[in-house]
């Protein structure tokens, strides 16, 4: 911005509600003292300081504020910010703040010395508070871990919203299903709230978050909103503005799909990319349908924004202003050879500071307005920009790590088998960034199935129930995990497992337990292969030590009938027989 700072006098309407509980307390605008504010597409922060007289003319004190201000009960704040002297004839909406106060301080209770008034009350105190969207304040403290199996991301974000926030949604990407979806908390040194989850699966998924402060809601929504008047704004409004030009992303993108089993390569192909320049993108991928899906997504991201707009005001706006109006420069006093001609702008972000003239507590008590000192500043986009703006996040730790037992339909309940179920192959989320060319979307729309399509080809999976998650059954890959492939041992029912839960998906990666009669008595320094569904129906191989000398035995046991093969020093044993109850 302007490095002179632009100060200017104005007059403002403001209007301002605190509710406690079932309490309400108005204070008249002319009582506020100081404001700053900075206002963004998806929320704000702000600060006010305002008076409240405490005494009444019996001397006793009569501060409706000052009782439930010291409690740490919630605080709800609206404040509504509109110019006091309109045109006439001109409907002009207030710039409306809505939210939760986050920090508070009473500044100063001031009495009168050296006067011996009755109940020596405190006659004025000077109060301060800090508020901020509802989302920006109670979703930064909530972080929820859950899970959920073919359900739609919107049901996961509604099964965790917590009250207080009103969120809609327009956006067909959140209601694809997925076998798996995972909200992590993070980890215990780096928790990342509900607030960073929903800005970060956003960015991922190039969605735009927005706050709406007339209504106090937020929409996610899969572009930004085109729909609107343009307005014209006098140039009686601005007191210099600047264009800005960011940074051109000058690199192209290539993913590589680093399978061993139909490796692919993918590049954008940037108009704005010097030859060579290149970030490479490796992931691992088994399926080619989701990696072109994947690809396709985040070409679709734009790194690189168009040209920016910073205003320096010079009065309050004589119009409806708020981050998502539509304004144009021209008509007026506005030279038609300037770059703002034919541009149709969007208001982004807005930052606003204001001091009272007269700042003495008893100075516009109980009036509506107030002449304040202000600066206010700007920043505005094209209309047709398709960067997204959102707040800077952590994003959320995955996988995550929970326990889970082998699921197998087979057999009887007792029995230790194993089964494999045939999946599609959903999509999986490949979180990273790019950006691509229309033209080379309009290439690549042909032959790249849409993001949430299922597959025909059904692969073998587990499934694995999560007791944690009320025993829900996630699938996991059928996987050798660290036996080579010649050795074909499948978990068994109920085996205790190690799963990691990704966004959009599962995995078991350890075994956690022996199975049941698969552990040796240490003295035997014994080692063993158990195969078949339970004691009653098994092979057993087992080596071990008697009297300190190695044996080899071989047993196969189908309810009382037994075969034995045992080598042991200087003897082979070959045996078959029915065993009897007392000998098993």
């Amino acid at each position: 911005m302007n490095p002179e700072r632009e100060m200017f006098e104005d007059s403002l309407k403001m209007t301002l509600a605190l509710t406690i509980g079932m309490d309400r307390i108005k204070v008249p605008g002319g009582q506020i003292k100081f404001l700053t504010a900075s206002i963004h597409p998806y929320g704000y922060t702000a600060r006010l300081e305002f008076w409240i007289s405490s005494a009444t003319a019996r001397g006793k004190e009569n501060d409706p504020l000052f009782s439930r201000f010291v409690e740490q009960d919630l605080i709800e704040v609206k404040l509504d910010i509109e110019p006091h002297l309109k045109p006439r004839d001109t409907k002009i909406e207030p710039l409306t703040l809505q939210g939760f106060v986050t920090d508070k301080a009473i500044l100063t209770e001031l009495t009168i010395e050296n006067v011996n008034l009755k109940g020596d009350p405190v006659l004025y105190r000077h109060y301060q508070i800090d508020f901020a969207d509802p989302a920006h304040v109670l979703w930064r403290q909530h972080f929820p871990c859950d899970l959920m199996v073919d359900e739609d991301v919107k049901e996961l974000i509604e099964a965790n919203k917590a009250d207080g926030v009103n969120l809609t949604y327009d956006w067909s990407f959140l209601n694809e299903k997925f076998a798996v979806s995972t909200l992590s908390p993070g980890s215990p040194d780096e928790p990342t709230s509900f607030y960073d989850f929903i800005i970060w699966y956003a960015a991922t998924y190039n969605g735009v978050f927005t706050y709406e402060g007339r209504t106090n809601s937020y929409t996610l929504s899969g572009s930004k909103e085109q729909d609107g008047k343009v307005t014209a704004m006098s140039e009686l409004e601005v007191a210099d503005h600047r264009i800005d030009f960011p940074e051109t992303s000058r690199y192209n993108e290539r993913f590589l799909n680093a399978v061993a089993e139909d490796p692919q390569e993918m590049e954008t192909s940037r108009s704005t990319a010097e030859k060579d320049l290149r970030r490479d993108v490796l992931v691992l991928e088994s399926n080619a349908g989701n990696f072109e899906k994947a690809f396709r997504l985040e070409s679709r991201k734009r790194k690189s924004r168009q040209h920016e707009l910073l205003l320096t005001h010079r009065r309050f706006p004589l119009l409806t202003y708020r981050p998502g109006t539509f304004v144009k420069f021209e008509g007026g006093l506005w030279s038609k050879r300037i770059f703002l001609k034919g541009k149709e702008y969007r208001v982004r972000d807005i930052s606003l500071e204001a001091h009272a003239v007269h700042d003495a507590p008893d100075a516009d008590h109980n009036m509506m307005s107030a002449t304040y000192r202000m600066e206010m500043t700007s920043r505005l986009e094209l209309k047709g920009e398709r960067a997204l703006n959102l707040p800077p996040f952590k994003a959320p730790a995955y996988p995550i790590q929970v326990e889970g037992k082998i699921v197998s339909d087979e057999g009887q309940e007792k029995e230790e088998t194993y089964q494999l179920y045939q999946y599609p192959e959903y999509d999986i989320d490949i979180p990273f960034v790019g950006e691509e060319t229309e033209e080379m979307l309009e290439q690549q729309a042909e032959k790249i199935p849409f993001v949430g399509d299922k597959l025909e080809a059904e692969k073998n999976h587990y499934r694995v129930k999560i007791p944690i998650f009320d025993d829900l059954q996630v699938v996991c890959p059928f996987e050798p995990l660290f036996a080579p492939g010649h050795f074909y041992f499948p978990a068994y029912k109920d085996e205790r497992v190690l799963v990691e839960l990704d966004f959009h998906g599962a995995r078991i990666v350890r075994f956690l337990d022996w199975r049941p009669g698969g552990q040796l008595p240490l003295d035997t320094q014994g080692n063993q292969i158990l195969f078949g569904k339970s004691e009653d129906s098994q092979t057993s191989i087992r080596h071990e030590y008697v009297d300190n000398k190695p044996q080899l035995n071989v047993k196969r046991s189908s309810s009382n009938d037994t075969e034995i093969i045992q080598l042991q020093e200087g003897t082979i044993i070959l045996q078959t027989k029915e065993e009897s109850s007392e000998e098993k």
